[in-house]
């Protein structure tokens, strides 16, 4: 969340509340603390498919001695920021996630196994969130509907509304379950996150015009992404997807809709195209305004 404060006693006493034992999970709490590049920061790093996130750690260790201090660190706060040409920890106010990575007192670094303890806590925080947008008044804390899951699918596609539409009704006449559970929905975002590598995996069956079976499906998805899809979600996927009803997948049934997937890229040029697409800094301001209406409504 990103906080406005009314006071320096305010902001010391949020800061100060910082749960440590929560890890970096203190970062979805109601007085938790971040800036904008802290923002960018965790934006950056979190479009990165997981097997990219050694290197994105060793951009951060700037003298590759497997730890980033405090000052390392805020050399970022140079690309992020206007007018600040220091890295000096002690001239930027401290935030929940400096403190969480570094310490109260900015004596902390941070290794290779806190980095990764980070992308997986903001990580499954920002799916459980996003999941839960999904999840009707009626159903169970950790299940969505069949439609509802389809939807947090597609809106990580560019497919016309048209074809979105064809998806989702296909969806609704599907029987064989009625909800997905929040681990099954974790894993389908695995495979799409490592979509690329998905690709090249199922590429020889492209160059030979074969489908895809669901073994094959399964074995491609649990080589790219780590994660063993669930057989029923297999089985809804290909009767989404399969469109001429023979029971596998072509290349041009699912891999093609898939890698029409939003990314970081896309996302930025399309900002730059669009004077009236929302931004980086637009979405933070947003969400700053829409926290200061709480406060003071």
């Amino acid at each position: 969340a990103v906080v406005s404060t009314q006071s320096t006693g305010e902001y010391e006493t949020m800061i100060e509340s910082t749960r440590m034992d929560l890890e970096f999970n203190a970062l979805f709490t109601t007085t938790a603390l971040i800036s904008y590049p802290d923002y960018v920061f965790l934006r950056s790093v979190l479009l990165r498919p997981d097997d990219l996130s050694v290197q994105s750690f060793q951009m951060l260790d700037l003298n590759l001695d497997g730890q980033v201090t405090p000052d390392e660190y805020y050399d970022l706060y140079k690309m992020f920021t206007k007018n600040d040409e220091t890295s000096d920890p002690s001239v930027h106010l401290k935030t929940t996630l400096r403190v969480l990575l570094f310490d109260r007192d900015d004596s902390g670094s941070i290794d290779l196994e806190k980095f990764g303890n980070l992308l997986r806590d903001v990580q499954t925080n920002c799916l459980q969130a996003e999941f839960n947008r999904f999840r009707s008044k009626d159903s169970e804390d950790d299940r969505i509907s069949v439609q509802g899951f389809m939807r947090a699918v597609l809106r990580r596609t560019k497919v016309t509304p048209i074809q979105r539409a064809r998806f989702i009704d296909k969806s609704e006449v599907y029987k064989a379950i009625d909800e997905v559970s929040f681990d099954q929905f974790k894993s389908m975002i695995a495979l799409i996150n490592n979509f690329s590598d998905f690709e090249v995996a199922v590429r020889m069956y492209q160059i030979a015009k074969k489908p895809l079976s669901k073994a094959v499906f399964k074995r491609a998805a649990y080589v790219c992404s780590g994660e063993v899809l669930d057989d029923t979600i297999i089985d809804l996927l290909f009767f989404v997807f399969d469109e001429a009803g023979d029971g596998h997948l072509s290349h041009s049934e699912f891999v093609n809709v898939m890698r029409k997937m939003e990314t970081s890229v896309s996302s930025a040029q399309k900002a730059k195209d669009d004077p009236g697409s929302i931004g980086l800094g637009s979405y933070f301001r947003k969400c700053i305004r829409n926290e200061m209406i709480k406060l003071y409504a």
